[in-house]
């Protein structure tokens, strides 16, 4: 049908037909790249410095350890040149007769257990704590050092507390089970203080002392907790050449 004037009139105007679709069509969205700045990219120099930083820090550990490796050598060496120096002077010889004949001696006559006991007792009781007590004991150390002293012990206690009371257990009942063994060594008519056994066990006993004061200080001393370990572990190697040495002597004879 033709379109009449009228009608004609009603329709809008092609101009403003081009507004009304302009008004009503969304704008575009912008891009995400746009929306979004973009962080700036590391300079070169940056990434290079934090190496750099890290580098320094593992070379930095790394000096630290051998240091405590060297010290703790150093002073294991030390001790046994120093017990076989006292050892070597019998300052201790006479002094240490005189006293086990007057409080040890007596007391073993009176229980007159069997040449067997006598002979063998001291090495069976102090190998026990070595392996017992020492060898549990430094197997916590290693676990408190690799950061897992808070896990379960033997017994219920944290490995962080029940490796330091192992530890000074052991220095105890070898000072205990050292004396001993001086006694049976008299009953025995043998002479004190004359073999290499003697000499390990004075720097073994010296060294545990040592041990002992620095795992009292050493806390937030990263440099002094290596050396703790490393020196726990050079005393445990002396400990058990100790035992050998030990264990030859009452083969001797």
């Amino acid at each position: 049908a033709s379109m009449t004037s009228t009608d004609y009139a009603r329709q809008p105007a092609p101009a403003m037909r081009v507004l009304a679709k302009c008004a009503t069509r969304p704008a575009p969205l912008a891009s995400a790249s746009a929306r979004v700045p973009r962080s700036p990219a590391l300079p070169v120099r940056s990434k290079s410095a934090a190496r750099a930083v890290v580098a320094r820090a593992s070379s930095g550990d790394q000096a630290g350890e051998q240091d405590a490796l060297k010290t703790s050598a150093a002073l294991v060496g030390g001790g046994l040149a120093a017990s076989a120096a006292l050892v070597g002077s019998h300052a201790l010889v006479d002094p240490l007769t005189s006293y086990f004949n007057a409080v040890g001696v007596p007391v073993i006559n009176f229980l007159s257990p069997p040449e067997f006991v006598i002979h063998w007792f001291h090495a069976i009781n102090m190998s026990v704590v070595l392996f017992a007590m020492g060898g549990y004991g430094t197997y916590l150390g290693f676990k408190v050092r690799a950061g897992e002293g808070n896990e379960e012990a033997f017994g219920g206690e944290l490995a962080r507390e029940l490796h330091p009371k192992l530890m000074a257990g052991m220095t105890f009942f070898f000072f205990l089970g050292g004396q001993g063994g001086l006694v049976f060594t008299l009953m025995e008519k043998r002479p004190l203080l004359e073999s290499p056994h003697a000499i390990s066990a004075l720097a073994g006993l010296g060294l545990l002392g040592m041990q002992g004061v620095l795992g009292a200080t050493m806390k937030g001393k990263p440099e002094a907790r290596a050396l703790h370990t490393y020196l726990g572990s050079g005393i445990m190697a002396l400990l058990v050449a100790h035992a050998g040495l030990g264990l030859a002597n009452g083969l001797s004879f």
